[in-house]
């Protein structure tokens, strides 16, 4: 895990904690990159590092399955984790190389299902870790969601700064402010001390490498945990539907959030009161 007693002089660790503990009681969005968008610089090691020091902080078991490759197993595990009442932690490693959020593919079906599930993270709690290559690979609509970016320094390895990400109010451009209270943040080596998420971690991604298709969604998914895919966009709009009506929003409202008519709202979700009889 990362060092807490050193993280909690930081002005960037008090802004994660806040958003996530204050007045907004929200997840977070973090992007992970490298300098020259180098390997090796311990990005994966970091991920796991703050996943592992969250989960710990916040009273979640962190499962092998919260670490993904591909949107699609992503997504899944955003559906099956607590609601509001528990902040948790999903990694999608590789985001970019394996296919997820690739800014290429921004208009894809997968695409917009990760843009809308960044959207309604606060519903979650849940605070997703995404790592890449380098910042610009990822689909723009998710890098003006990111709350973070964490930049993983070649030299020395084992350290990284943290950027607030921020949206300018008339042009909508991305830009990321570094924090002048600290110069780098040290993380440790996971690889070094065989830690377990990460050793599982690793072997998924060099089974990935040594596939024949080298789609991180057909070799992370099966029949028995994966539905359809046009079943399971149905599903996750009608959890995120329910979660918005219960919320007190309009059907009109929840349909503009969802892209479906006030009807197909009406018809998928129950009203608050009935949804809380249970």
């Amino acid at each position: 895990m990362l060092n807490i007693q050193r993280l909690e002089r930081t002005a960037w660790w008090h802004d994660l904690i806040d958003g996530i503990y204050g007045p907004r009681k929200g997840g977070a969005r973090i992007i992970i990159d490298a300098q020259d968008a180098s390997t090796g610089a311990g990005k994966t090691g970091l991920a796991i590092a703050l996943a592992k020091t969250l989960s710990w902080g916040f009273g979640y078991e962190l499962q092998d399955d919260d670490m993904t490759l591909s949107g699609a197993a992503y997504l899944q595990r955003w559906r099956e984790h607590p609601g509001a009442e528990q902040p948790s932690v999903i990694i999608l490693d590789e985001a970019a190389g394996a296919g997820a959020a690739n800014a290429r593919r921004a208009m894809s079906t997968q695409n917009v299902n990760l843009v809308k599930a960044w959207q309604l993270m606060r519903k979650k709690r849940i605070i997703s870790i995404m790592t890449l290559p380098q910042w610009s690979l990822i689909d723009k609509s998710m890098r003006k969601q990111a709350d973070y970016r964490l930049w993983c320094l070649t030299k020395p390895i084992g350290y990284f700064k943290p950027y607030k990400v921020r949206t300018s109010f008339d042009t909508g451009e991305v830009t990321t402010h570094g924090y002048h209270d600290v110069h780098r943040i040290s993380f440790p080596n996971l690889d070094k001390q065989r830690d377990p998420h990460y050793i599982y971690l690793a072997e998924k991604k060099d089974q990935l490498l040594n596939s024949s298709s080298f789609d991180a969604d057909d070799f992370e998914t099966d029949d028995e945990k994966t539905k359809d895919p046009e079943e399971a966009s149905r599903d996750t709009k009608i959890e995120i539907a329910q979660n918005l009506r219960a919320s007190d929003m309009t059907l009109k409202e929840v349909g503009a959030a969802v892209g479906m008519s006030d009807s197909w709202v009406a018809k998928y979700t129950d009203r608050p009161q009935e949804a809380s009889a249970d």
